[in-house]
């Protein structure tokens, strides 16, 4: 009778050779994310378990997050290559209480792809800023921001312009 082969070391993806050969241990986060978000690979989450999801088209999306620099740091998925965004809201919201031209409200049960935790501003499926540090934003400031309506986000202080004033000349 023989013995069994011995089994192979596991294989290594890309990220945890990187994070291997550079002494780096796995992202940890905590939250409420830590069930449905993994370290180095993409997930595939319904929406309505965790997570409702309002998905809005790229360029839209980019100038909402410009004009309002704190959805940037919620939840916020972005795909570059169907060129969508996709806001994580509260499970609690439901399809009634979204009304905005322009987006899309997904159903419950609707398969959304979730970047793995270490995808933060790249050029595949990624994280706008990383999910341990996410800020939650209500869906009315969500609504506002798309809508252009005036919002409760907080925008950063902006100095004023000062304009140099010249002396006047007089008509001779």
């Amino acid at each position: 009778m023989r013995s069994p082969a011995p089994a192979a070391p596991p294989q290594r993806g890309i990220i945890e050779e990187y994070l291997h050969e550079n002494g780096l241990a796995y992202p940890t986060y905590g939250g409420p994310y830590e069930g449905w978000i993994r370290p180095t690979e993409v997930s595939r989450v319904p929406t309505g378990e965790h997570f409702q999801a309002v998905r809005v088209p790229y360029e839209s999306a980019m100038r909402t997050l410009t004009a309002h620099p704190g959805l940037a740091h919620g939840p916020v998925v972005v795909n570059d290559y169907p060129r969508v965004v996709t806001f994580l809201i509260p499970r609690s919201t439901r399809p009634g209480h979204w009304n905005v031209p322009g987006t899309r409200f997904l159903r419950p049960g609707v398969i959304v792809e979730i970047p793995p935790a270490v995808a933060v501003r790249c050029r595949d499926i990624h994280w706008l800023t990383p999910p341990g540090t996410h800020r939650d934003y209500t869906v009315a400031d969500l609504v506002a921001a798309l809508t252009g309506s005036p919002a409760s986000i907080p925008m950063p202080a902006r100095p004023r312009a000062r304009t140099p004033r010249s002396p006047r000349r007089r008509a001779a």
